[in-house]
């Protein structure tokens, strides 16, 4: 520890942090012989009932161990699980009540009373005292309702530290910064810290945990005391919307456990790579939560329904008009019309209708062929369902059971986290929010840059969005991007032709390496991912591409250089990898090299322009743009 006066905040936080690990090993002890004891008892009296011969004598003990049972502390103690990382939060009050006056708070990410009953480290989703963390700065004055006092006062502090494997790491108290360094702690070495720099640190590359960077108008928005209807969320790349609809969530198990237990919510993500993503980083925030796609849910949800096990074929000549938003009032006038018990069939019967062909064969090309092809399946009782059919089946089943058994087949969700909400069709939002009960509770993040998905109506989402006022909704935006660097979202904004986007207040990097042709451009990239695999190996690089048949080309190029990913694995460790466009959507790297994007392969099409944005805006640190061909509108 340095010897020096200005390093006495570090040296007093860090005897505190040793107090508090003390009191956290002390009530582990306690809470372990208390419950040694309770067991030790309830044993002692199931021997004595069991050798007793008298049955007034085993009805007593009988009723003694129910008694007993009531009392069992393992039900009440719940062990303390962030023992690694107990707090990472500070805040300091002078409250003008004199019974409170001047005390500090410490912020976790999970509460903890000592054994001596003292609330060492406050839950980060207790508003009423994380408030003052989030919501203050130092000098601020506090005029809030906590347990229904009036309470008012002055922030003295608010500090955030980290602290990693019980050991004190870095502080930021203010203006000053605080980070040890090897053995040495320094002071005001680095000008900005980012989440990238702690997935680096960590050698881990998932999403982060955020709990210490949420910014005041992300707390507002994950506290809302708003829990019926709809809470929308838009906002550009990089503001948080997923993370601050994961909190949200979080928040509301913490708050009303026994209506938003985990086996009622579930969280929808855009394709397999998000999904995974958040699975592996969700589980100590959301618990059991369940984390899926649309599909992979819906095709569960008719099997609850149903009791048919569905497997979907892939590929599918009629899928942009099977995700029409003329279906839903097709398919409301299609159950009160015709009555059919099997699903299935009741699928091959709906698409049959006159008016539903003329809706997905607007000029009459292909009609006669895929109604005799519908026929055959009716006589056979075909189940060869397309992924495009799912949201179509499932919105059926939906109508047909409306308030009744659906509901209880898929378990009442007290609330859902849709993401990516632009790139749904109107049939599967509507199939989502029915699967909620009677309270609506759903939060749907959005952003109308990024959608990309071609066969999905842009209008779908509007009209969804119009129909949620019935509902309730609540409008939230984020308007700060805190991923990317400014030269980077100077670049998006370009793409996107949005108002410039506020952004967090780090630098970064944005270079154009031009080839001559395609050999010298491979060559080019490959010492490109070597120099920034070698420079800092804890990273990770991502070289997205736009077409799936350069994807193996690329990583063919890319062979032999150290931490290169596995060919179409898209995993978080560090190292580099190589992707294509449409499977990034959701997901960040510490760099990216954009291969070649050029003018043919992304045109002047709205998707391929939203396509472009979602590609560049991966980059948490840097962006390499490697190109030898025309480059697309807006990057040049």
């Amino acid at each position: 520890m340095n010897e020096n006066p200005q390093f006495d905040i570090v040296m007093q936080e860090q005897l505190r942090l040793s107090d508090v690990l003390t009191s956290i090993e002390e009530t582990a002890r306690q809470n372990r012989a208390k419950i040694a004891h309770h067991h030790a008892y309830t044993t002692e009296l199931e021997k004595e009932r069991l050798e007793s011969v008298n049955w007034h004598e085993k009805n007593s003990l009988t009723e003694k161990l129910i008694e007993n049972d009531k009392f069992d502390p393992a039900r009440y103690l719940t062990a303390f699980e962030m023992t690694d990382s107990p707090y990472f939060g500070i805040v300091g009050i002078n409250d003008s009540d004199k019974k409170i006056g001047a005390r500090e708070y410490l912020i976790g990410k999970q509460g903890f009373m000592s054994h001596d009953n003292r609330a060492l480290v406050v839950d980060w989703r207790k508003a009423p005292i994380s408030r003052f963390f989030y919501d203050f700065d130092p000098g601020d004055e506090y005029f809030e309702t906590i347990q229904g006092r009036e309470r008012e006062g002055v922030i003295t502090r608010r500090d955030t530290v980290e602290i990693v494997k019980r050991s004190l790491r870095r502080m930021e108290c203010g203006e000053d910064l605080y980070e040890l360094a090897g053995d040495t702690w320094v002071k005001n070495a680095r000008e900005f810290h980012t989440t990238t720099d702690t997935k680096v640190a960590n050698q881990d590359h998932r999403m982060v945990d955020i709990v210490s960077l949420i910014s005041p108008d992300q707390f507002h928005m994950i506290t809302s005391e708003a829990t019926d209807g709809c809470t929308l969320i838009t906002g550009g790349a990089g503001s948080g919307k997923t993370v601050v609809s994961l909190h949200r969530l979080s928040c509301l198990q913490f708050n009303d456990p026994e209506r938003f237990s985990p086996d009622r919510c579930l969280v929808l993500m855009f394709n397999k790579v998000l999904r995974n993503y958040v699975r592996q980083t969700s589980s100590a925030l959301l618990g059991s939560t369940r984390v899926d796609t649309f599909s992979a849910w819906a095709l569960s949800a008719i099997t609850a329904l149903t009791g048919k096990v569905i497997k979907p074929v892939v590929g599918d000549t009629l899928t942009s008009q099977k995700k029409s938003s003329q279906l839903s009032g097709l398919l409301a006038r299609y159950v009160t019309e015709v009555q059919e018990a099997d699903p299935l069939q009741d699928l091959w019967r709906f698409y049959g209708q006159p008016y539903v062909l003329d809706a997905l064969f607007v000029d009459g090309t292909g009609k006669e062929t895929f109604l005799a092809e519908l026929r055959r399946r009716y006589s056979v009782k075909s189940q060869g369902v397309s992924f495009a059919d799912l949201s179509v089946l499932l919105r059926l089943c939906q109508l047909r059971e409306k308030d009744g058994p659906i509901r209880e087949a898929l378990g009442w969700y007290a609330h859902i986290i849709v993401d990516e909400g632009q790139d749904l069709s109107l049939l599967e939002l509507e199939a989502i929010l029915a699967a909620t009960d009677k309270r609506n509770s759903i939060t749907l993040s959005a952003d109308s840059k990024q959608k990309i998905l071609s066969w999905v109506d842009a209008a779908d989402f509007d009209i969804f969005r119009g129909n949620l006022k019935e509902v309730g909704v609540s409008n939230e935006t984020l308007s700060v991007s805190y991923r990317c660097p400014k030269e980077i979202m100077a670049l998006a904004s370009r793409i996107s032709n949005r108002e410039s986007e506020q952004v967090g207040r780090h630098s970064g990097a944005l270079e154009y390496h031009k080839a001559t042709d395609e050999e010298s451009a491979l060559a080019l990239l490959r010492r490109l991912v070597e120099k920034l695999v070698a420079e800092d190996p804890h990273s990770l690089t991502a070289v997205i591409c736009k077409k799936k048949s350069d994807e193996k080309m690329l990583h063919s190029a890319l062979t032999g250089i150290n931490g290169l990913h596995q060919q179409g694995e898209l995993t978080f460790e560090p190292g580099a990898l190589v992707t294509i466009a449409h499977q990034v959507k959701g997901v960040e790297f510490a760099n990216v090299i954009l291969y070649d994007p050029n003018s043919k392969d992304f045109r002047k099409s709205a998707l391929d322009r939203n396509l472009l944005y979602v590609c560049v805006t991966r980059a948490c640190r840097r962006l390499d743009i490697v190109y030898w061909r025309e480059l697309a509108e807006g990057l040049a």
